[in-house]
């Protein structure tokens, strides 16, 4: 017999686990799609989404669904109002701040209008109001070694220019004292105004000046001097003030006293008057009817009053050429 030669057959794999290796791609492509294309946005927050690069929507707080695998990437940008300070920089806020030991002379020290410097630091609060603006409208690179990118450091150098402008118009006694609140508002209003032309999406909401004070050394010194003057001057002012305010009352009440005394005193004036007019009245009647009894009651009624006012009187005989044959009328004894 001849030898046969037999070629063993390869073993086929079975189709059951190519469907299962399948499958298995499948539900991972699946299931990556759902977790790339849910996402969400807080309260705080609005998101921006965009596709292949370009802006394709705005949303609002909540869960959302994009397309997945990089199509569409969402952006969220806050809503809460934020601050920047000029001049310093808080490492950490509380009840003991710690504050950067960084010079930030180059932002605080400005020009006065009567050509002093002064020392002044600020800070501005703002809030996003249009998220797409300030996404797309401003490159948001950043330059070197900066901390903050182009948008944050456009608002950074359109503040400080405002506040420049506004500082320089003004005398550094005026930046220290009275003129705070209008160059807080001017500064509010010429910030938005330039922010609204570069349409960065950005609403200024405060701008507060933290402290004005001239340069450390003799210059300092010297206008710490003209404060405690200005000072003192004020205490003296509020010192008199309230001296005078205090004698107000009691003058007007002694015042109102004297006028009711003098109204009293006129009152009784008239009453008086009157009494005596109608008394003279009286006698006048009585005079026509028979003078000269009338005369004769008026001399005793004289004599009878002015006799009464002294102590000692003495009659004196007008005939005689001297003092001694006189008359005691008050010891009741004859001589």
């Amino acid at each position: 017999m001849e030898e046969q030669k037999i070629t063993p057959r390869k073993p086929k794999m079975p189709k059951m686990g190519n469907r299962f290796l399948s499958v298995i791609v499948l539900a991972a492509l699946i299931l990556g799609a759902v977790f790339s294309s849910a996402y969400t946005i807080n309260a705080n927050e609005r998101g921006v989404v965009t596709r292949f690069g370009r802006y394709h929507a705005t949303v609002n707080d909540g869960l959302h669904w994009k397309l997945p695998f990089g199509i569409d990437i969402v952006a969220k940008v806050p809503q809460t109002v934020q601050a920047k300070q000029f001049g310093f920089r808080t490492l950490q806020a509380g009840v003991a701040s710690t504050y950067d030991k960084q010079d930030y002379s180059h932002e605080s020290e400005m020009l006065t209008g009567d050509l002093n410097i002064v020392d002044l630091t600020w800070i501005i609060e703002y809030r996003i109001t249009s998220p797409r603006d300030w996404l797309f409208n401003v490159d948001s690179s950043r330059m070197g070694r900066r901390r903050e990118d182009n948008r944050d450091q456009t608002l950074r150098d359109v503040t400080q220019s405002v506040v420049n402008q506004l500082i320089g118009d003004r005398a550094i006694l005026d930046v220290m004292s009275t003129e705070r609140v209008a160059i807080e508002y001017e500064a509010k209003e010429k910030i938005q105004t330039i922010l609204d032309l570069y349409k960065l999406g950005v609403s200024i909401t405060e701008v507060k000046m933290q402290q004005a004070v001239p340069p450390k050394g003799e210059v300092q010194d010297a206008f710490e001097d003209v404060n405690k003057a200005i000072q003192d001057r004020n205490r003296l002012i509020n010192e008199g003030e309230q001296a005078y305010y205090a004698e107000i009352p009691r003058i007007e009440g002694e015042a109102r006293q004297k006028i009711a005394e003098a109204e009293g005193y006129r009152q009784a004036r008239i009453n008086r008057a009157r009494g005596e007019v109608a008394l003279f009245n009286a006698i006048y009647k009585e005079y026509k009817e028979a003078p000269r009894v009338t005369r004769e009651r008026l001399y005793y009624e004289t004599i009878s009053e002015i006799l009464a006012e002294s102590e000692k009187t003495q009659l004196i005989d007008k005939s005689l050429d001297n003092f001694l044959p006189m008359k005691n009328m008050t010891s009741g004894e004859k001589k």
